[in-house]
């Protein structure tokens, strides 16, 4: 996989059902523009990847307190996460992410050793970046497409509160 393949699924999964969706939707009971309910779509499918993408991050590194969920489940069911499909791009430890990855391992030793090869790949932060990015753009666009108020501020802060969360 790659990371456009992993794009694409994600987009398809979380961002589009919801955050896209329900915002257009929104837009167009609301009477909104065209202008808007797009700019609404578009800011929902780019919150939307973004929460996900922050998701995936905490399950690695956040704690199994914070995540209230399986802690590192991700890297023991082996899910291509935006994390790990660029460590396994661009990590000289590729392979031995991949057995890492298919071996369904619950050792804890193992899943550390799954997160240092991801960190040491730049594929940690380069996922938090990702999603960072994907939050400034969707704000800019929907702060020139709809009006100052209450509702775009909460928007906005919502999509903040996506990148920035820890649990």
């Amino acid at each position: 996989l790659t990371v456009d393949d992993y794009l694409v699924m994600a987009n398809h999964k979380t961002a589009f059902y919801s955050g896209a969706v329900p915002l257009a939707v929104g837009a167009i009971i609301g009477v909104g523009t065209e202008e808007q309910v797009e700019a609404l779509r578009a800011f929902g499918l780019a919150a939307g990847l973004a929460f996900q993408i922050q998701d995936d991050v905490l399950n690695l590194v956040g704690t199994r307190e914070a995540t209230k969920k399986d802690f590192r489940s991700d890297v023991t069911e082996g899910k291509r996460t935006l994390a790990a499909v660029h460590a396994l791009q661009h990590s000289a430890e590729r392979e031995r992410l991949r057995e890492i990855l298919a071996s369904r391992a619950e050792d804890p030793a193992l899943l550390d050793e799954a997160v240092r090869i991801m960190a040491e790949a730049g594929s940690i932060d380069f996922a938090r970046t990702y999603a960072r990015d994907l939050v400034l753009g969707a704000k800019a666009e929907l702060e020139a497409a709809l009006p100052r108020g209450k509702a775009r501020d909460l928007l906005l802060s919502m999509a903040d509160f996506f990148v920035e969360r820890d649990s």
